[in-house]
């Protein structure tokens, strides 16, 4: 069972895109579980690719239990050398009726260097207590 987890992309040029995420509450009338997640790209310690990230990094996709939570991004002059995040946001994830559940998440992206980044994972949330 996880209250937390990440999901990182393949890598290129010591580079790759990730989404975090933590559990923030849960609630038993709902069935639900609500997330927080960030998005971002690490860049590494390379200054030979800095052009990549300086001139356009798209943050394609995230995708959280089927539901697209951010797309098509933008980002110019990037910082090298660390985690960078572009996008953050919460979402509650519906349970099954027995209050258990698992869920996806999905990562893509694109350098200025024509490479393209994808990842995903699957995690298990901690059991909602049905009610009386």
């Amino acid at each position: 069972m996880a209250t937390s987890g990440s999901v990182t992309t393949n890598k290129i040029s010591r580079s790759h895109f990730y989404v975090d995420w933590q559990q923030s509450s849960q609630s038993i009338a709902n069935n639900t579980t609500k997330i927080n997640w960030q998005a971002g790209l690490y860049t590494g310690t390379s200054t030979s690719h800095d052009e990549f990230y300086r001139n356009a990094v798209k943050l394609k996709s995230v995708v959280i239990n089927g539901t697209t939570v951010y797309s098509n991004g933008t980002f110019s002059n990037i910082t090298s050398g660390g985690k960078n995040q572009l996008a953050s946001g919460t979402l509650d994830i519906p349970h099954n009726s027995d209050g258990t559940k698992s869920f996806s998440i999905s990562v893509a992206g694109w350098t200025y260097s024509s490479s393209n980044y994808s990842g995903s994972d699957t995690f298990t949330l901690d059991a909602i207590p049905r009610q009386a």
